[in-house]
């Protein structure tokens, strides 16, 4: 079951960047709200002022990706020219810049997982078919997580336990084990017709959006079809979460659509 979520009264809004607003970064428990700009700044925002708090400025094109760490005191940011950045709110200041893959800044950052726990970043960067893992003290990247043809989207670690998931151009969802430096393929899921471009992992199961227009959730204790396809949407699917049995899913085709998988 599936339908448009409606939205009659407004709830929050945020304004101060200088273009279209690319990716966030939503924290919860540290009420912790950052996004990231085609103006090529990050910006911190108190939730309950709906204000900027803060803004770091150090990307020459605009960030596509985000997370933060020790407890939202630390963030790092991707750039659409494959420079990843660490910062200190408290100082607002950059204390860690690392180039492009390969000195190349055709490889934009697509997409980043934190792995707090063992200290390691992993990050999917255009035009390569595999991850790069890297050690948060040295930021210095090594190959990992190789088994996709295509383009890795979307990437999504579960804190709770050591797997990882992407989704890729190639029409598939891989399932890794993290506690091996390379990465060990331990699931392929086939059932898209179009490129994974986003999907989110919770204890067994993992919901994924596609250009198919489909959203499909799986079982990674069952290496089949998938428990269950959610077909409603008239457009690519883009961005895609989920609590329990119910699944949200924004559209090309403008809508937000809430679904229950029973």
């Amino acid at each position: 079951r599936g339908g448009d979520i409606r939205c009659p009264q407004r709830a929050k809004q945020f304004y101060g960047h200088a273009g279209p607003v690319w990716c966030l970064h939503f924290s919860p428990e540290q009420g912790q709200l950052l996004s990231g700009g085609y103006d090529g700044t990050i910006k911190s925002w108190s939730l309950q002022d709906e204000r900027c708090v803060a803004t770091l400025r150090g990307h020459e094109q605009w960030v596509t990706a985000l997370q933060s760490m020790q407890g939202g005191r630390r963030v790092i940011s991707g750039g659409s020219d494959g420079v990843i950045k660490l910062w200190d709110l408290d100082s607002l200041e950059c204390s860690l810049s690392v180039g492009p893959p390969n000195d190349n800044p055709r490889h934009s950052t697509s997409c980043m997982a934190l792995l707090e726990q063992q200290g390691v970043l992993l990050s999917a960067h255009a035009g390569m078919p595999h991850l790069l893992r890297r050690d948060l003290e040295t930021m210095r990247p090594r190959d990992c997580c190789l088994g996709h043809s295509d383009d890795i989207y979307a990437i999504h670690a579960d804190p709770s336990s050591s797997l990882l998931v992407s989704g890729s151009k190639d029409r598939t969802v891989r399932v890794w084990d993290t506690r091996l430096p390379a990465g060990k393929c331990v699931g392929v899921l086939r059932a898209h017709t179009g490129a994974v471009l986003d999907l989110k992992l919770q204890g067994n199961r993992i919901v994924s959006a596609s250009m198919d227009k489909t959203v499909r959730m799986w079982d990674i204790r069952e290496q089949g079809a998938p428990i269950a396809t959610l077909e409603g949407h008239s457009a690519e699917v883009h961005c895609v979460d989920f609590r329990d049995r119910m699944v949200l899913s924004g559209s090309r085709d403008t809508s937000l659509k809430a679904w229950t998988v029973i």
